[in-house]
């Protein structure tokens, strides 16, 4: 097979996969229901909570571009939030499509819109990730402390049964482990022979070069002029990411019971189900939220329909939004942000 069609083959092969492990969550999680009787509830459902949740949620993404923008400023670029919030929104779309997709595409938007260098904006969306990554670790450090009993007992039922192989793995990652390093040693003597040699190779300097721009990128987040807006615009985010969970409860009878810690237990689950390889989440965030909600006393079947009525609602909303920013960013004027300040 050429190259170009290898090229093709692989992204069209990740899409294929992704989309048929959510395709199979989902009819998992859902094959058991009266797929008929669940769609006639949604004529019970208080739109206004839905509604509110959508606006939760934009609100969240336009904060996330100013935050971004803060990151980028650093590196000498004088961005408009609304400008940098079709390229978030366009990333959101991106990622319903092709998992992971939406980091690059964003960076791509704020390129064509805004001459932003590719390698900056992709080191700055690294470091955005890692502060997201570690907000999350907090949040699952402060879920599980307050339900330790409810969570822990939730988590370890997927995974009966796979501690009776413990001892193999442990063995299995000692080898490979082993294995590595001395692959890595070898590595490392041949770098050290030939060290001078390859400095001075073209393919060298020009990753060299790209590995900077990179991690000037990363790096932005030392560099940030107000630091205390940024942590401020961080908190927020993950705020309304709370609440545009939370107000869904008071949609539907069966939830509008739930309190603030079942809330804080759908932010969890929600949060590791997106940050799985699949598109949108689907699949992994219906089955981890309507699992963890019956923890809290709700029934398997209400719990399926939350799940469905919230991840729904994001999706459309991301959909929608996310379809326009790109249309948007397509036709708006071109500037050149950059004024090495």
């Amino acid at each position: 097979m050429s190259k170009p069609l290898i090229k093709l083959a692989l992204p069209v092969l990740q899409y294929v996969v992704t989309l048929g492990i959510a395709a199979f969550l989902l009819w998992f999680v859902y094959k058991d229901l009266d797929f008929k009787d669940m769609l006639s509830r949604f004529s019970e459902v208080n739109y206004f909570w839905v509604i509110l949740s959508m606006v939760l949620a934009t609100v969240s993404n336009y904060i996330r571009a100013y935050r971004w923008n803060l990151m980028l400023e650093p590196l000498g670029y004088d961005l408009k939030v609304p400008r940098t919030f079709l390229a978030v929104l366009t990333g959101y779309f991106a990622n319903l499509l092709v998992p992971r997709m939406g980091e690059v595409s964003k960076c791509g938007v704020l390129k064509k819109t805004d001459n932003v260098s590719m390698t900056n904006s992709i080191g700055s969306v690294v470091a955005e990730r890692a502060i997201d990554v570690l907000t999350l670790l907090v949040i699952v450090a402060l879920t599980f402390f307050l339900e330790f009993d409810k969570l822990s007992g939730f988590m370890l039922s997927y995974f009966e049964g796979d501690l009776d192989g413990f001892d193999k793995s442990i063995a299995k990652l000692i080898l490979f482990g082993g294995v590595f390093v001395f692959i890595a040693a070898g590595f490392f003597v041949l770098l050290r022979i030939f060290r001078d040699r390859i400095k001075r190779h073209p393919l060298f300097i020009k990753v060299r070069n790209l590995i900077r721009s990179l991690l000037d990128g990363m790096l932005s987040i030392r560099k940030i002029k107000h630091k205390s807006l940024f942590w401020l615009s961080t908190v927020t985010i993950w705020v309304l990411y709370y609440f545009m969970s939370y107000v869904v409860f008071f949609s539907i009878a069966e939830t509008s019971h739930l309190g603030f810690l079942a809330g804080l237990s759908v932010l969890l689950m929600g949060g590791i189900a997106m940050a799985t390889p699949v598109q949108g989440g689907i699949g992994p965030y219906h089955l981890l939220v309507s699992g963890v909600l019956i923890l809290y006393g709700v029934t398997d079947a209400d719990g399926k329909f939350f799940a469905f009525l919230l991840h729904t609602s994001q999706f459309v909303l991301l959909l929608v939004t996310g379809g326009i920013g790109f249309v948007i960013s397509m036709f708006i004027p071109k500037r050149n942000a950059y004024v090495n300040r």
